[in-house]
């Protein structure tokens, strides 16, 4: 039977009438089921909001500003919920919540075909993977762990000495911002896998590994952040098309080949002659070779910066209050070290140095991602409203770490003396709300203790050896943010102390 031009026509425009109406529909329904929420009038209709916020590399005060307008459980998307309620915030992560991971988690890999303990959705599989790295993580699997600490951040020291000490008469400014990125980076493929990267060895971006990650970290977080973007480069015929691939010859890619060469060289190995660093516990508890090329990736692509992240904010607010930077380097000047670097151990006996770490880690949180969760199927009711089903609660947690109701009237400070003066239940809130930086119960981060010996050897040991003056105080750096931190450019001049 012919069909005439015209009857198609008329079918064609039905169809597109048809289509056209059903996504009218669709996103009709989607506004009126969280209707009852505020928030940005484009962000309750379409996720391009979203984009345009990662576009713009603030995302941390774009959802501080969302939140700080519109109050708890601001709406951020046609499914999206903005959280900084801490309470909620644990309760979403707990061992026995209905709570799930959101399509969030999806692009937190390396190669979508492989998903890691952060990208993994299902609870019990991700039970599974977190017993398999937990030893590892946790630091008792690992021999000479604090040794190999101190091994990196001698070399750290060394290379400013040889190389970036100011005087009277001459100027070595340092790039602070990528130096202390080579130590975290070093110290962290060696625990990984028994060989540092040689950042500091060469004092340089070896296989352009931060130029890469730069570069990709936005895309990541873009494919994260909308949700049918993370569905759809989930898929590997179009996932494969966009991520990095081990045929690189640097960045993300040459990572992943190394990793993989490793994985095949150390699977080869009976398990009792096993190494006893962390790739070597990954195996004796069972990994298989598929997910130990994704644990180690994340492991050194997430490890890495989040805590070099730290240090780096941490010396900026330093250098930028006097009279902190003298009352702890007085408490630094007033102890007595046993050995050539300080001991983890005694680090934590240092009041002050402990409080400015966590100040530090406070004003300025490492990871400010969405961390989405869904709610059960039947929905959920926070604060006496009800939530259907299925939509995503993620947190803001520039506005959870600045919450007047937690650190006080004076909370977008940087007073680590709040740390000394809170007692009984405010301090236990204050420690409470501050912990969720690093995530809570079933989802909390696994790194976490090897990142706290880091903080406690490096900031002592710097301002130790040390004193530091920031370049040009009113542009003290390169600072973007797409959930998580890509700084730059952050120039120091530094002296050797007497």
């Amino acid at each position: 039977m012919t069909v005439s031009i015209i009857d198609f026509l008329y079918a064609a425009r039905y169809l597109l009438g048809l289509l056209f109406g059903t996504i009218l529909w669709k996103q009709w329904s989607s506004y009126r089921r969280l209707s009852q929420f505020k928030g940005p009038f484009w962000a309750s209709i379409t996720n391009l909001w979203m984009a345009d916020m990662v576009s713009r590399k603030r995302q941390h005060m774009d959802l501080f500003e969302v939140h700080q307008r519109y109050g708890e459980l601001a709406r951020i998307g046609p499914n999206i919920l903005l959280t900084s309620d801490p309470d909620l915030i644990q309760r979403m992560s707990s061992a026995r919540s209905e709570y799930t991971r959101s399509e969030w988690y999806l692009g937190q890999k390396l190669e979508v075909e492989h998903d890691n303990v952060l990208s993994t959705l299902d609870d019990k599989l991700h039970s599974k993977k977190r017993g398999q790295v937990a030893m590892g993580y946790s630091g008792k699997d690992v021999e000479g762990l604090e040794a190999t600490a101190d091994k990196h951040l001698l070399a750290f020291l060394d290379l400013i000495k040889r190389k970036y000490i100011s005087t009277s008469s001459e100027l070595r400014q340092v790039d602070f911002a990528r130096k202390v990125s080579y130590f975290a980076m070093d110290f962290t493929t060696d625990i990984a896998f028994g060989s540092p990267w040689g950042c500091l060895a060469k004092d340089e971006d070896v296989d352009k590994w931060f130029e890469s990650a730069d570069l990709l970290l936005p895309n990541v977080i873009m494919v994260s952040t909308i949700p049918w973007l993370a569905r759809l480069f989930s898929i590997p015929v179009i996932g494969r098309l966009v991520m990095p691939s081990d045929k690189d010859m640097t960045g993300a890619g040459r990572l992943l080949k190394v990793v993989k060469e490793v994985v095949r060289k150390r699977f080869d190995v009976e398990g009792n002659e096993q190494k006893r660093d962390m790739m070597g516990s990954f195996i004796r508890h069972g990994i298989n070779r598929t997910d130990a090329v994704a644990e180690a990736t994340l492991q050194i692509a997430a490890g890495t910066e989040t805590t070099a992240t730290t240090m780096r904010n941490t010396m900026l607010y330093i250098m930028t209050n006097p009279h902190v930077y003298r009352k702890l380097q007085s408490e630094i000047d007033s102890t007595i070290c046993k050995g050539q670097i300080i001991s983890d151990e005694q680090s934590r006996t240092l009041p002050y140095l402990q409080s400015v770490i966590k100040e530090g880690a406070r004003m300025c949180p490492p990871a400010t991602g969405l961390l989405s969760k869904k709610t059960p199927p039947a929905g959920d009711t926070i604060n006496g409203r009800f939530v259907p089903g299925g939509v995503d609660i993620g947190q803001c947690a520039w506005g959870l770490q600045r919450s007047k109701a937690v650190y006080g009237e004076d909370s977008v400070l940087f007073r680590p003396e709040r740390w000394l003066e809170a007692k009984g239940e405010t301090l236990e809130r204050m420690e409470k709300s501050l912990g969720l930086i690093w995530g809570y119960g079933k989802y909390s981060c696994l790194g976490k203790n090897i990142s706290f010996l880091e903080l406690n050897k490096v900031f002592f040991e710097l301002m130790r050896n040390f004193d530091f003056t920031l370049i040009d105080p009113t542009r003290p750096w390169k600072s973007e943010n797409v959930g998580l931190w890509i700084q730059s450019e952050m120039f120091v001049r530094v002296t050797q102390r007497e």
